[in-house]
Parts: structure tokens; sequence; C-alpha cells
């Protein structure tokens, strides 16, 4: 039965994504309002939400709440998406909850053709569903994709974040940086207060409009110079914004949710959080690190002038418009070029990935798939460093390798060193 509801559910995935918010707010009516059932904290950004969701996750249960974690995509199970207290939904459990809804999806579709929820819809609904039915004291909700006409913005939150704007599925959200703003800050709702990163100019100057619109009273991490950012576990610079977007929600909802400055330390400093910057030690070494648009090479960058050495980059990229940013990045630090067709929709060819490596670099460019990938990471004894990179898919494909292989072991960043 499980099974089933998994291949039931994959196969609203191959029926493609529908932008738009009108059918999730029907659909969550129908199920009796769910979301707003719980207090919530709404992430939106190009960049950086994923951490922000985790940090927060983190400094709340660090202060003894019960805390749910939405986010999306998974890497192995897909009940990493929804989990309660760091704990996914099983399988099992949303096996049950697909067997309650399916029937009230199956109606939408009959009063109105096309208008059957899509996967990303019913995974938002089950976390909604299973956030009330678990009494949350918090949720934390991360948005898919741009944030007006995301699925998850229903909710009513107690607080907006935005965490950083940069260009990104520009067919849909637009080809600036005020249009993938405008769309960013359609998570901002009425007298709700909005926090915000290090935004370009021009996305301040949208976020300032729509908050006065909206009568919300708008915050920012200016207080914290860079050098005096809180410190987290997680690597790199661009970690320690997002780790000071963290701890100023946890400040502006200190009323409602009281925390204890040490505990928040705390919980900045023990944040799980997969695929980035992820090592775990082999033989050979290996870090994962999603970096899929131009915002993430940046940091990507940031992180790969740090290493001792030139590791071997493990590369692929969904959507064209994205990859030579990112191979950019990795032919300045790479002693060689491990080339993958990612199994997604949008994948880049490794045809074209290699047509975008000019002749002058020095290193190797090979193309590899997951087969060949187990059976080199099995055999491998190098003491070097491989550094998977690029599409999250990717990312999940060599996780899903390595605990295979019983080679999952996190460790520090220290210990590269």
């Amino acid at each position: 039965m499980v099974n089933e509801t998994l291949s039931f559910l994959y196969s609203l995935r191959n029926r493609g994504s529908s932008f738009g918010i009108d059918r999730m707010a029907k659909f969550v009516k129908l199920l009796g309002n769910p979301h707003l059932g719980f207090p919530v904290i709404h992430v939106a950004g190009t960049n950086g939400k994923g951490s922000v969701c985790a940090m927060l996750d983190s400094i709340y249960r660090a202060n003894g709440y019960k805390v749910g974690l939405f986010s999306s995509p998974h890497l192995i199970e897909l009940g990493e998406r929804i989990r309660i207290n760091g704990e996914n939904i099983t399988e099992e459990e949303i096996n049950q909850w697909v067997e309650q809804i399916k029937p009230i999806a199956q109606k939408m579709e009959e009063d109105e053709s096309e208008n059957h929820p899509t996967f990303f819809e019913f995974m938002t609904a089950i976390a909604f569903l299973n956030f009330q039915k678990q009494g949350v004291d918090l949720a934390i909700i991360e948005t898919g994709l741009g944030g007006r006409l995301d699925s998850t913005n229903v909710v009513i939150p107690e607080l907006s974040i935005i965490t950083s704007i940069s260009k990104d599925h520009c067919a849909i959200l637009g080809d600036t940086l005020e249009e993938i703003t405008g769309e960013k800050a359609g998570i901002i709702k009425k007298e709700i207060p909005v926090l915000i990163g290090d935004l370009p100019n021009c996305s301040v100057e949208v976020v300032e409009q729509v908050a006065v619109q909206q009568n919300s009273e708008l915050y920012s991490i200016d207080r914290f110079l860079k050098e005096e950012r809180p410190q987290t576990n997680l690597q790199g610079s661009y970690q320690r914004a997002n780790a000071a977007l963290a701890l100023r929600g946890s400040e502006i909802l200190r009323e409602q949710f009281p925390v204890e400055d040490d505990l928040v330390s705390k919980g900045l400093n023990q944040v799980s959080l997969q695929g980035r910057w992820q090592i775990i030690e082999g033989p050979p070494r290996v870090i994962l690190d999603a970096c899929h648009n131009s915002g993430g090479a940046i940091c990507l960058r940031e992180n790969l002038a740090a290493l001792p050495e030139k590791p071997e980059i493990w590369l692929g990229v969904l959507g064209e418009d994205r990859a030579k940013e990112i191979i950019d990045v990795v032919l300045d630090f790479a002693s060689s070029v491990i080339l993958f067709e990612v199994e997604q929709p949008r994948a880049c060819t490794v045809d074209y990935l290699r047509s975008l490596i000019p002749h002058s670099f020095k290193g190797q460019v090979i193309d590899l798939n997951l087969e060949k990938a187990r059976d080199k990471l099995k055999n491998s004894r190098s003491n070097g460093t491989i550094l998977v990179t690029g599409s999250i898919y990717l990312i999940g494909d060599i996780l899903r390798v390595l605990t295979e292989q019983d080679l999952y072991q996190n460790t520090n960043w220290n210990d590269l060193f």
C-alpha cells in the first residue's frame, strides 16, 4: 500500500506543476483549513531559505518548543520534507494522509477539469494536517518557488522572512530583480512583520513599498556588522548572514515565543542540514554542496577558495542558463571535472556542460553515471577530496549511494585541515 501511495504521489509530479494559489486555497478549505491551526514563520528567498529554516528549527527546538519544519526538495526520503522535532514523517503516515485526502482531490478534479492538486500541493497539505494533528508549537514553512503564488502562501504567519534575491527561475518569476522581488514579497501579509536579509538596493525598495501597502513593520539584519554576525556550525560567511536572520527573527518574536540567549546560540551551533557543505569522510573524503544558481555560485567560490587542495569536482546542473556561471567557478578550483546528466527535467546534457569548458582547462574532464560513481566510491582508497555540486538532485543521488555503502559520517570543517 505504501509503495502504491508513493507511486500515486510521484505520478502527480509527472503531470508537471501548475503555478498559482487558487487551487491550494480551495484544497485547504475543503480539508478544514489545517494551516490555521498552528503559528507559522514563512520563509522565501532565492538562496538561503533552507538554511534559515533549519536554523530557526534548531533555535526553537533548543528552547524546548515542539517545532514542525516543511522544506523541499528531499534528498533521500520523501519524509524529509515534513519533520517534527527533527524526525521525518514516516511513509506509513504519508500513506494514511494520502488515503484520507485523495477523495477530496479527486472531487476537485471532477468539479473542474485540470483542478487536481499537484504533488507539491499534496505534500504541503499533508504537512499542514500533520502539524495540526501533532500540535506543534510553531511551524517553519519554506516556500517552494517564488512566494506570491506558491502553495505555501495560504498561511497567515507570525513573521515573514525574505533571505536573498538573485536571478533564478526567470521564466516564471521575471527577468529583473525587481520582478523577482515582487514575487518573493508576495508572502508579506497585512500587519505581519517582515524581515529581510542582504538584498540588492532595488529589491529593498520593492519590499519597502509592499510593506507600506500591507502596513507591515519591516526589519533587517543591518544592525549586525558583517564581522559581528553570529557563529554557526555551517560553513561560510553567507551562513553567518543566515544565522543573523534566524537570530533576528527569534528576537522579533520573543514576546510570543520566549527564547534564552544561550539556547539560541546553542541552536545556531548544532544545525543539521544535509547537502550544504556537508563533509563525509571516506576515503575518499566527499563534500556535498548544492549550488543551483548564480547566488549559490558566489557562496561556492568562497568555500572552495578556503580548501587546502584542489578537489575533483562532480557536477550536474538543471537549466542551461545556470550552467556557465557555476562552471566558471568550478574551473578555477578543480583538479579535474566529472560531468553527470541529472535524471530530472531540464537537466543539462554532459555534452552541453563539456561545451562550456575551455580548452585552456588543464585537468581531466570525464563523463560519469550513477552506477560508475557507485563503483568509484566503493573502490577508491584516495586521500583526496571529491566535491559534488550543482543540482540538489545530484547531491541526493550521491548521498544515497554513500548511505548504501555505509560511508555516511558527518565531520567538521576543521577535519579538512
